[in-house]
């Protein structure tokens, strides 16, 4: 039988990109660039979100690219910004069928190659996010807020791999985990990259081990999701933003329950029950976690 750190172990290599994936996902993701870049002026385009700062989580579902508009189209800039994502999306349409506009990008949705039973028919999707550089980062539309909202997806990445770094490589793993484990509770932390932010605070030198840390996370957080959360990067609104008083309390209760299982999991692996242990620590993540 596997023992318990090995299934963590083997948990973590099962939220990678097997390179059917990662093929398919640069595949995707090149062909919207060259799409955008017929109707556009960009000055350059890059990976953001969770797939550029390789804390995404399996199944993979939504690829960010930042598309940086040039100077031939800084007049956008004096219209309201949903105009600008209007015209991303109309382009899109132009190439696509599957097409969804949403708060900050447009959204192209894509069969995968390869599908897994675990995937549960999720499709592929690539995010499209028009952008102009400013004076220390940049802007994006914002649909809900009406305005153009300064971010720096860089800092972010920057800062994802120096903790990383800090905690040995052992930070982006436990993220994803905890990504996972948000996921098979019904998400109730939106978005997710407030896990990140979350996790950037929480999770500290000298790392333990993945369920120590994952237990910290579950139990600090549960006090802490009730504090507004900035964007790391100090320019745009709260990342925290979309949870109401409501989602907080909702997410307080879940954490909490997830809490409580992840302790039974190490009770019983201190008492020598392995499969109970691993039985429990499914149940917390979903059928990614390995039992065998």
């Amino acid at each position: 039988m596997i023992s318990v750190q090995d299934a963590f172990l083997k948990f973590k290599s099962k939220l990678e990109l097997t390179k059917t994936e990662s093929t398919d996902a640069q595949k995707r993701h090149n062909e919207v660039r060259s799409v955008i870049r017929q109707d556009f002026g960009i000055e350059r385009d890059f990976l953001t979100g969770s797939y550029g700062r390789h804390t995404k989580t399996k199944p993979l579902k939504d690829i960010d690219i930042f598309f940086v508009l040039n100077e031939s189209e800084v007049w956008r800039r004096n219209e309201p910004p949903v105009r600008t994502l209007d015209a991303f999306e109309k382009c899109l349409r132009n190439s696509y069928h599957n097409i969804d506009p949403n708060r900050r990008c447009i959204t192209v949705e894509f069969d995968k190659v390869y599908q897994t039973e675990e995937d549960g028919g999720q499709v592929l999707s690539v995010d499209a996010v028009p952008a102009f550089s400013i004076e220390g980062g940049y802007v994006i539309p914002d649909r809900v807020l009406g305005e153009w909202v300064k971010t720096d997806p860089e800092i972010h990445a920057k800062q994802a791999t120096e903790k990383n770094k800090e905690l040995n490589s052992n930070w982006k793993p436990t993220v994803k985990m905890l990504k996972k484990w948000n996921a098979h509770a019904g998400k109730p932390i939106k978005p997710s990259f407030l896990i990140e932010v979350l996790a950037q605070d929480i999770i500290d030198p000298p790392y333990s081990t993945y369920a120590d840390e994952i237990i910290n996370f579950l139990s600090s957080a549960q006090a802490r999701i009730y504090e507004d959360w900035p964007d790391p990067a100090g320019l745009g609104p709260p990342v925290s933003d979309q949870m109401d008083s409501q989602k907080r309390t909702n997410a307080k209760q879940i954490l909490r329950d997830a809490e409580k299982i992840a302790d039974r999991a190490m009770r019983a692996e201190d008492l020598g029950n392995t499969t109970e242990a691993l039985s429990l620590w499914r149940q917390l993540f979903g059928p990614y976690f390995p039992i065998r």
